[in-house]
């Protein structure tokens, strides 16, 4: 197993896709936090976890369709949205979610820095779904640009012009809250 820890993605979804289930668990739980945290703003905490779980099991059924000459993170958090899509279609009719308090504590938790916090909330309160979910996958999760807009289905121009209006729109709304950014 502590082989397994020195491999990349790429190399863990090719030997996955060889048949080393032991590789895709490996992978599995090395992202099994940061897809459910990418989905919290959009479902309650055991919703989130039953999507995760939905998109780790497609993930893993469609495993030899990933592409090795591309990077892993991109497409696994390209299944989770479409998985979270179909999730909320199937729901009752619904435009927003709010998160509650023990659900903002988890992620709170989770990144293990309280003091930002109150910015995320903020966000999820100013920002249609788009806007937080480009800004969440930019600076919680660290992807890129190009991966960000794979993952959204828009073009890179298109992301950052979303990430540009969501910073300044959040910006001014910090400010007048007096929320220190």
């Amino acid at each position: 197993m502590s082989q397994l820890s020195e491999k990349s993605d790429e190399e863990l979804a090719n030997l996955s896709q060889k048949g080393d289930s032991d590789a895709f668990n490996f992978l599995a739980n090395r992202y099994w936090h940061r897809i459910h945290r990418f989905l919290l703003p959009m479902f309650d905490h055991a919703t989130a976890a039953d999507v995760t779980q939905q998109t780790l099991l497609r993930a893993y059924h469609k495993i030899h369709l990933f592409n090795n000459k591309h990077t892993f993170a991109p497409w696994l958090f390209t299944i989770a949205r479409r998985v979270a899509i179909n999730v909320g279609k199937k729901e009752s009719k619904r435009n927003e979610r709010s998160l509650n308090d023990e659900t903002l504590s988890d992620v709170a938790e989770e990144n293990g820095n309280n003091l930002i916090q109150p910015l995320w909330k903020l966000a999820l309160e100013i920002l249609n779904e788009k806007s937080y979910q480009a800004m969440r996958l930019h600076y919680a999760e660290d992807l890129s640009i190009r991966e960000i807009a794979k993952i959204m289905g828009k073009t890179e121009t298109g992301i950052k012009v979303i990430l540009f209006r969501s910073r300044q729109k959040l910006g001014a709304t910090a400010k007048i809250r007096g929320i220190s950014l």
